[in-house]
């Protein structure tokens, strides 16, 4: 399992051993088409856990931080290889920046992400009874009971910077193969972002999650948190990432100078 960790999230690695896609299709499409189901399955099954929660579930925060958690580990498995299991307009930006993908397919994946986001939550709204599905709001975020704006907005972006410096330090950082599970480290960054954040800025953590349930439900209040948090905090990952964490050959800050031996 070592050996496909190292590839997941890193556009197409696990292909190295093979000769480069010949195809725009494997190069662009399939890629996008990954994303675009991967993300169905996450927004659905996201949604579908928080009627758990409006049955009055004791464990409520619990289930739906490891039913998410558990759920973007699985498809990073049975995904990265082809897209690199991105599944987030926040993930996507770091990995950009951090120069794991380039940016015009980085387009491609934000559109995908946000149709296979309102196809899972139309399923959810198919599948709910209308009364389970009107307590919890179609799958929406809220933000908790005395938390500012200006709070929810710091709160996601941290979690996120979190979650997507997970994504690149484990998975598409070269120093990092062969010494991280990318699927498992960014499963319980997940996890431990809903448990910190799920009760005060709701724990999106993922635009493309707070998108596709907001589009079926008609519920847009403070829907501007769950993007604009999310996406500081991948641009801060990203940015931090390139500047100071990246190898040497990437890193665009106190590069080492080979040629004076330092």
């Amino acid at each position: 399992m070592a050996s496909e960790a190292d590839s997941i999230l890193t556009v197409n690695r696990s292909r190295k051993a093979e000769a480069p896609p010949s195809s725009w299709y494997e190069k662009y499409l399939q890629p996008c088409i990954a994303e675009f189901v991967g993300q169905i399955v996450f927004a659905f099954v996201g949604t579908m856990v928080t009627g758990y929660a409006a049955r009055g579930g004791p464990t409520w925060l619990i289930g739906i931080a490891l039913t998410h958690g558990l759920t973007i580990a699985l498809l990073v498995v049975g995904l990265g290889h082809i897209s690199g299991g991105h599944f987030n307009p926040a993930v996507t930006l770091g990995v950009t920046l951090a120069g794991g993908i380039h940016p015009l397919l980085a387009g491609g994946y934000g559109v995908s992400q946000l149709m296979g986001s309102m196809i899972g939550a139309a399923f959810t709204k198919a599948i709910l009874p209308n009364t389970t599905y009107l307590d919890c709001h179609g799958g929406t975020h809220s933000i908790g009971e005395g938390v500012s704006v200006g709070g929810a907005i710091l709160c996601e972006a941290l979690l996120t910077m979190t979650l997507v410096m997970t994504v690149i330090m484990s998975a598409v950082d070269s120093a990092s193969k062969g010494k991280a599970l990318p699927p498992l480290a960014i499963g319980l960054a997940v996890v431990i972002g809903i448990l910190a954040g799920g009760p005060f800025s709701g724990a999106s953590l993922n635009p493309a999650r707070a998108f596709g349930p907001a589009v079926v439900a008609g519920i847009w209040t403070d829907h501007y948190v769950w993007w604009l948090g999310p996406l500081i905090g991948g641009l801060i990952a990203g940015a931090l990432h390139r500047a100071f964490l990246a190898s040497n050959d990437r890193r665009l800050l106190f590069k080492n100078d080979e040629t004076r031996g330092y």
